[in-house]
């Protein structure tokens, strides 16, 4: 049911839930909190600006799709807190991004700097940190102005 809704939600946006039975809806709700749960305690154990996206609980998509199924109700109830919150959640998808493994250490380690025994410049570790946070800052934009107008258009 689940894999249908996410298709479904793909297709037709938010009414895609209307056409669900109750039944049906409260499961998608559930489904949609635990998703964005699992995911927000990623981001309370990962604090850092890159993360690699094998690090989420789901596919960006599918979060992205969980949180977007979660606003309209808390547009309706005016909870402003929790719409905040979500809507920061769904930017910061744009921290995890697909790492080249080599890179991996490198930008974890960059992010962490606490390990100073690298064996390799200063300067390889700014390349490689910089094309990673173009990555993130770019999405990050695409990011917002698209949860921006989800939100304007409830």
């Amino acid at each position: 049911m689940i894999e249908n809704y996410i298709n479904d939600f793909r297709k037709m946006g938010p009414a895609a839930l209307a056409g669900l039975g109750d039944e049906e809806q409260s499961a998608v709700a559930t489904w949609a909190r635990d998703v964005v749960d699992q995911y927000g305690a990623v981001l309370n154990l990962l604090p850092m600006k890159i993360k690699d996206t094998n690090e989420l609980p789901y596919p960006k998509e599918t979060i992205k799709i969980a949180i977007k199924t979660l606003m309209p109700a808390y547009v309706l109830t005016k909870s402003d807190g929790t719409l905040a919150l979500l809507k920061d959640r769904y930017v910061r998808l744009s921290s995890f991004q697909e790492i080249n493994p080599e890179d991996k250490k490198l930008v974890y380690t960059e992010a962490d700097n606490s390990d100073q025994a690298l064996s390799i410049t200063n300067t390889s570790l700014d390349s490689i940190h910089q094309k990673y946070i173009q990555l993130v800052l770019s999405e990050e934009k695409i990011l917002h102005e698209d949860i921006e107008a989800y939100h304007n258009s409830l």
